[in-house]
């Protein structure tokens, strides 16, 4: 059903930049690497925010071959935990009831950092706000900053950072510090599912759950229609990188299914990750179609 394509898809709709906390690519990079490719379709879905809206629709001003849809990657709370949502089609012009969902956001990321360094100082480590925002400012632009304000690090950042300082052997033992330290000071939840979802849905946005796989317990069909139902599903990422070739065919029937759209994406954080494997992901091209035909005009170019 849908043989995937050889070498690279017409389309890539989960791309990041600087804008997210944890990526550094650049934003025409993407726009150049697509233009080299032929690729006709991207969407940037910086982490939680909406921030790099403004670039996005500039470059696309300069690349009018690329069609570019505005997105994002939104986590939000759901019953199982946290879930990775990618929303296209947002409007240009933000609308104040959607300010409110990514204003949540930029204050979970700044609580979320804050809640690490209290957690780990209570586990007697050195890492203080002051340490937090020194590493946020070695990778990061100054104006994401100004914008987002001092959010949580980057996982390979801060686990390198870690290992450094001696709070931890190795890498491995990154994951359990962390829970220790939120053992000692909680973590915010990310905004729930039920404040985020039907507010960009309001708008005209349409949700698809993202690298799928674990969410749905490895192709479990009762947990799939759970989250279908509770997260108001559109579509589905059935292409990446961490969902198996063979289950790629078992998430599009589902799509097929329920009248759900297909999506695909390389998830790139670098300008490494663009130039390796940008819409390389190995979706069909024929599912581009089907969410242009849900994001209409919403499309840029």
């Amino acid at each position: 059903m849908n043989e995937p394509p050889t070498g690279h898809a017409q389309y890539d709709l989960h791309l990041h930049t600087y804008w997210s906390y944890d990526a550094s690519a650049q934003l025409e990079n993407h726009f150049r690497r697509a233009v080299a490719l032929g690729v006709g379709c991207l969407a940037i879905t910086d982490h939680h925010v909406l921030d790099s809206l403004a670039d996005v629709v500039e470059m696309s001003s300069r690349y009018s071959e690329v069609v570019a849809i505005p997105a994002a990657e939104l986590t939000v709370t759901t019953s199982i935990g946290a879930v990775d949502m990618l929303c296209y089609g947002f409007p240009v012009d933000i609308p104040s009831s959607l300010r409110q969902v990514l204003d949540a956001y930029h204050t979970w990321q700044q609580e979320t950092g804050a809640a690490i360094c209290k957690g780990m100082q209570a586990l007697g480590h050195d890492y203080s706000d002051a340490h937090r925002i020194e590493l946020l400012g070695s990778y990061r632009p100054q104006r994401t900053l100004e914008v987002q304000g001092h959010t949580h690090v980057s996982n390979s950042v801060q686990r390198s950072y870690f290992v450094e300082r001696g709070f931890i052997d190795g890498g491995q033992d990154y994951r359990e510090i962390l829970l220790r330290a939120k053992e000692q000071v909680s973590s915010p939840p990310y905004p729930d599912v039920d404040f985020v979802i039907p507010a960009v849905k309001e708008l005209g946005v349409v949700v698809a759950i993202a690298h799928p796989h674990g969410y749905f317990g490895q192709g479990d069909r009762a947990r799939m229609d759970a989250l279908r139902q509770e997260c108001m599903l559109d579509g589905i990422e059935c292409a990446h990188k961490s969902v198996p070739a063979e289950f790629t065919p078992i998430y599009r029937g589902y799509c097929v299914e329920h009248g759900l759209f297909s999506t695909g994406g390389s998830d790139s954080h670098s300008d490494a990750d663009i130039e390796a494997d940008f819409a390389g992901h190995g979706g069909a091209d024929l599912w581009l179609d089907e969410l242009l035909q849900r994001v209409g005009d919403r499309r840029l170019n």
